[in-house]
């Protein structure tokens, strides 16, 4: 063995001791006297790697690739840090080349597999991530990546889950593991399980920012209140949530607004939006001046509901010449408004509907349904979510309706946000089945909460139609899968946001067809009771 193979050898077993400083002085020894020699600069640059000083890191690397640029080993370490970084565009290059230049298979595969499911390519990223597989069967990292792909983005739930578990069993330490293991253990109601994992995750890791957030979910559908919107806090910290991070003024922290003016911003889907919104009021009651940031569709609706706000769209704060020549004196998403106004159920206001739609509208609406021939007019809407939002956990064909759909004396009214012409089509010429679709009231948001507001009742999956009927105050059924969303809570056929709300719930997962037969024969029930 040569001297400086020595050497290096001697360093390897200072860091693999855990020596890592005297491993670092070995190798910067041996660099000055040997500056070519690129194994070391690869080991120099792990350990800087490893201690978190990336910069140095790179360096190291990428002198190792200058003296042997024909050697896989530099760039897979450059597109493993680059990975770390999330400078994507430079990870996915330097894997590749690693792998051209003959990196084993399963560290480069599931890396460049990893470097996929972060830049949103779902497919790719699974193509890699079975191919680290096919190379290594015990590759974990590869297993928790392909789980939470498979789980997550594609809604395959049972062999996500499969790949989480095995990864937990090669790597129980493994933090994004975890992780993923509770997202698991949420999906199939084993609450106490995944709270006991969040617990454990975050006493080994108390700044992860994920594990805070799935806890909080977790409390928060349970009914713990106070401590689910504390964790939720942690939200703002996941990679671009907190739209008011660069907003120049500081944050609400739930002290007196006696006197003092507060900028409110929305944040997350469209529903969360309108459902935090039920917190505008108690706002508006304690402060001087109230500014309110909502997303487009919603700047109408909210500006005729809350008059003493001055209500404007997403973003128009950077050009607006008011508000920047008048400050409010503090900000907050209005997803962190419970934390300081809904912290026990008793802080949930008994309300009629805080959201007011526009009286010309409802009175075109209401002429419009008269003229059908039914007695009741019922909105339902049948699909919600997105693939990464649990679609298909929270979904129901139209078809399946049918029964419910057939009830005489009822006008149905899709008030389904995506393109529903196909599955109404589907039903054309069968006899006593009639689902009515106009796309303009869905395509104008104050055109859809003015024919909410016309209807008697709506009848809907989990989806932003839901808060818009309870926000409005209209009697509004949700049909909620067995393992729902947090906001419509763990057990109950109510939920505090919405008083005019009734959940009828799965007992058992994707079990739709008695959710249907309640509904049918409860809303038998109801249409032909006189009518108010």
């Amino acid at each position: 063995m040569s001297d400086r193979q020595a050497l290096l050898a001697q360093a390897s077993a200072a860091a693999a001791a855990g020596r890592a400083g005297e491993a670092i002085d070995l190798l910067e020894a041996l660099l000055e006297r040997e500056p070519d020699f690129a194994e070391a600069h690869v080991m120099l640059g792990s350990l800087r790697h490893a201690r978190g000083e990336l910069a140095d890191a790179r360096d190291s690397y990428l002198l190792a690739a200058c003296h042997r640029p024909d050697w896989w080993s530099p760039h897979l370490q450059l597109g493993l840090l680059a990975l770390d970084e999330d400078r994507l565009d430079d990870a996915v290059p330097a894997l590749s080349k690693a792998m051209d230049l003959g990196a084993p298979g399963a560290r480069a595969q599931a890396a460049l597999g990893a470097a996929c499911l972060k830049m949103g390519q779902v497919t790719e990223a699974v193509g890699w991530l079975r191919k680290a597989l096919r190379s290594n069967p015990d590759h974990a990292p590869a297993h928790s990546n392909l789980g939470y792909a498979l789980f997550k983005q594609l809604e395959e739930y049972e062999e996500g889950a499969w790949h989480i578990q095995r990864a937990v069993e090669l790597a129980p330490g493994d933090i994004a593991a975890q992780c993923n293991l509770m997202m698991v253990l949420q999906h199939q109601n084993r609450a106490a399980e995944a709270l006991a994992v969040a617990d454990r995750v975050l006493h080994a890791s108390p700044d992860l920012t994920e594990a805070r957030v799935n806890r909080a979910l977790i409390r928060l559908k349970h009914g713990e209140l106070a401590q689910g919107w504390d964790d939720y806090e942690a939200r703002r910290a996941l990679p671009g949530e907190d739209r008011g991070a660069d907003m120049p003024w500081p944050d609400w922290d739930g002290t007196s607004l006696e006197g003092r003016a507060i900028f409110l911003y929305g944040e997350q889907g469209l529903g969360d939006e309108i459902m935090f919104a039920s917190c505008i009021p108690d706002v508006l009651a304690r402060a001087r001046r109230c500014v309110v940031e909502c997303r487009p569709k919603l700047e109408s609706l909210f500006r005729r509901s809350f008059p003493r706000a001055r209500v404007i769209p997403t973003e128009a704060w950077r050009h607006d010449r008011e508000l920047l020549s008048q400050p409010p004196d503090v900000k907050i998403p209005m997803g962190s408004l419970p934390r300081f106004l809904r912290r026990r159920p008793a802080d949930f206001p008994r309300h009629t509907g805080y959201l007011r739609a526009d009286a010309a509208r409802i009175a075109a609406w209401d002429r419009r349904l008269r003229a059908l021939p039914g007695r009741r007019k019922v909105g339902i809407s049948w699909r919600g979510g997105l693939s990464t939002t649990r679609r298909s956990v929270r979904s129901i064909p139209l078809a399946d309706w049918r029964a419910l759909l057939a009830i005489p004396g009822v006008d149905f009214v899709s008030l389904q946000y995506a393109d529903p012409s196909g599955e109404i089509e589907a039903f054309a010429g069968e006899p006593n089945v009639t689902v009515h679709h106009w796309p303009e009231a869905i395509e104008d948001y104050d055109d859809t909460a003015a024919l909410v507001s016309a209807l008697d009742l709506v009848v809907s999956v989990q989806t932003a139609v839901v808060h818009l009927a309870g926000a409005l105050g209209k009697p509004v059924w949700a049909l909620i899968p067995h393992v729902p969303e947090w906001r419509y809570g763990a057990t109950g056929e109510t939920m505090p946001w919405y008083p005019s709300a009734r959940l009828l719930r799965q007992q058992r997962p994707g079990a739709w067809e008695p959710v249907l037969r309640r509904a049918r024969d409860e809303l038998w029930t109801w249409s032909a009771a006189p009518s108010d």
